[in-house]
């Protein structure tokens, strides 16, 4: 990679401690109206980054088939199309879900970790129970596409290939939507293929994804917005995002510090070059206030709020430090 190429984030983030700057954070920022025009971003959006798991509302979109709209009901197509936490509520429907569709649990190849929820995190440790493959936050995606294969007749053992009838078709959906071909394809944490887009072309992506007559689509954004809790679970930051706006904005977190948030063909991205999820919640939910996609009445009493106060605790619940941001 050349010096020419190499990406170009900008600064974003800073820590303070005391009267210190401690840590910077740098990245990327760009939001499009519903004419897809860039009505704000920083660094350099012609950079390419990976969706990671903000792309699975879109992996989903071969399960919303409209074929398929009276087996899988809402909060189904919601974990299909989240990250979820693991809890009990988001296992029990994932079992039942097995269940009905006559799915094996070892045809899963996401691995297993132990779950983000951390009630269901202290439940298991406890109890000396092993995390099941249900407690990967990519588990829902992979039954959907476990489901996707049994529809359709395809090969249940090879789906993670980039050469499976599926992943082409979620290629092929993506090319459609982000409008363009320059896309680079590596492997996922949980053994999908990932891939990598301009900064500019993700935001299109989820513009036309949120304002397409398509009712598949439709569907989609309906089970997240009105089951936030499945997309992620509590205090998620995509959850939280939705559950503020009152079914108006979707949103959906990435690893490696992404996130994207649409309605009706607005669309903002922000990925932390370094990664931070903290960093992350924070500047989306300043960029948002700042574009007004989240009004001050919806952030009151919220998760929301204590997070905008960017405030840095110590262990004893003191306040030592403080993160600025550069909007």
């Amino acid at each position: 990679m050349t010096k020419a190429n190499f990406p170009q984030p900008e600064l974003l983030a800073f820590t303070v401690r005391g009267d210190i700057v401690e840590t910077l954070h740098e990245g990327w920022i760009c939001v499009l109206n519903h004419n897809k025009k860039v009505v704000y971003h920083k660094g350099r959006i012609e950079d390419k980054v990976f969706l990671r798991s903000s792309l699975k509302p879109i992996q989903a979109i071969p399960v919303a088939d409209d074929d398929n709209k009276f087996e899988i009901t809402s909060k189904e197509l919601a974990v299909i199309s989240g990250s979820h936490s693991g809890s009990k509520k988001h296992t029990e429907l994932l079992k039942k879900f097995l269940k009905k569709n006559a799915i094996q649990l070892s045809g899963l190849k996401c691995g297993t970790h132990l779950p983000l929820d951390e009630i269901e995190r202290n439940n298991l440790i406890r109890k000396k129970i092993l995390p099941s493959p249900l407690h990967n936050n990519c588990s829902g995606k992979h039954l959907g596409m476990l489901y996707v294969c049994k529809k359709k007749g395809w090969d249940p053992k090879t789906y993670l290939n980039r050469t499976h009838p599926l992943q082409k078709e979620i290629l092929n959906i993506i090319k459609k939507l982000s409008e363009t071909k320059n896309i680079s394809t590596a492997t996922d944490g949980c053994g999908v293929p990932t891939f990598a887009l301009p900064i500019t072309n993700i935001a299109k992506m989820f513009s036309n994804f949120t304002q397409s007559k398509n009712k598949n689509y439709h569907r989609i954004i309906n089970a997240m917005i009105n089951n936030p809790y499945f997309v992620g679970g509590k205090n998620q930051i995509d959850s939280e995002i939705m559950k503020a706006s009152k079914k108006r904005l979707i949103a959906k977190v990435g690893a490696e510090g992404i996130i994207t948030v649409a309605y009706k063909g607005n669309s903002a991205v922000v990925k932390i070059s370094d990664g931070s999820q903290k960093i992350r919640s924070f500047v989306i939910l300043k960029l948002l206030k700042k574009l007004n996609w989240l009004k001050e009445n919806e952030i009151k009493n919220s998760i929301l709020e204590n997070i905008l106060k960017g405030e840095i605790k110590n262990h004893a619940g003191n306040t030592v430090g403080k993160i600025k941001v550069l909007l």
